[in-house]
């Protein structure tokens, strides 16, 4: 039999097998970004840690797109995907509902969804926020600028919170105008940095949301004739490959991206072999890299 086997290249069919037991050995990644290397990073967590439990990673890109990313989520759960792995590309609640809706065992990376108990993924966002204001404040700065994303995601949120909370804590006043938003490329941290240079007065500093959108500010001084770290200090938020490598290079707050992508696979896992939660809130801790 196993000769016969062997002679005519048979090879289970996985298709059938997840028939009977109602679902693939798929699981699906829904990510909003791959000009990012931030999501890049996660995502060779997500397939090493995929690939060892013998999982098939499906590779669904929304570009920020609420529509295919609710297109996504109906492709998988046709597919009878065995679970997800989502990186929400919007502060709509429409795709977490669907989510719920169709019972899909689900992990969020790098998000905290609002009023539903998601198993999370993510970085201590507010310390991250607040150790690079901390660190600007320790280099003497008193105006330090802030680059956000405009929309409401829980970390850009909470990154946000963590720039005030060191203002406040050091009792440096807060100027709203210092304050800008943008989107989450390099473009928008280029725009938002012109925007902060024509505040009288003007800051010394910025923290920004990534470290795309620092490269990209850090264009926008060089064009200004502003030398950084001499004139002006930029501390961003990834610790991205690139990061090492711009000029000069950035100083940022380092995630552990690889380790994210693979602890929720981890987690997934458990939710697929029945396990439940509440609430789970796996963190990891930022830290910071200096130039």
């Amino acid at each position: 039999m196993l000769q016969a086997i062997a002679e005519l290249g048979y090879r289970p069919n996985a298709v059938a097998r997840s028939l009977r037991r109602q679902r693939t050995s798929i699981l699906g990644l829904i990510i909003p970004d791959i000009i990012n290397p931030y999501f890049a990073q996660v995502a060779q967590g997500i397939e090493a840690a995929a690939f060892e439990r013998n999982f098939t990673v499906v590779f669904c890109h929304t570009n920020y797109n609420l529509h295919q990313e609710l297109t996504y989520i109906d492709h998988l759960f046709v597919e009878r995907a065995a679970g997800i792995v989502w990186i929400p590309a919007t502060s709509d609640p429409t795709p977490a509902q669907k989510l719920m809706q169709y019972g899909i065992p689900t992990v969020v990376v790098d998000r905290e969804i609002e009023k539903i108990s998601f198993p999370s993924v993510m970085a201590d966002n507010f310390r991250g926020g607040y150790m690079a204001t901390e660190y600007l404040i320790s280099l003497g700065h008193e105006r330090i600028g802030c680059i956000v994303r405009p929309v409401k995601l829980s970390h850009s949120q909470d990154r946000l919170q963590g720039y005030l909370a060191a203002l406040k804590a050091h009792e440096l006043p807060v100027d709203e105008r210092l304050i800008a938003s943008g989107g989450y490329r390099l473009e928008n941290g280029y725009q938002a940095m012109q925007k902060l240079l024509d505040v009288h007065p003007s800051p010394t500093a910025v923290f920004t949301y990534n470290d795309i959108m620092a490269i990209g500010a850090m264009r926008a001084l060089k064009e200004k004739g502003i030398v950084v770290p001499q004139d002006f200090s930029v501390v961003g938020f990834d610790d991205i490959p690139e990061a090492a490598y711009s000029c000069p290079a950035l100083t940022t707050i380092r995630q552990e991206k690889y380790e994210m992508g693979a602890q929720s696979v981890a987690l997934l896992q458990r939710l697929i072999n029945g396990e439940k939660f509440d609430v789970c809130l796996l963190y990891t801790s930022p830290s910071p890299r200096d130039s």
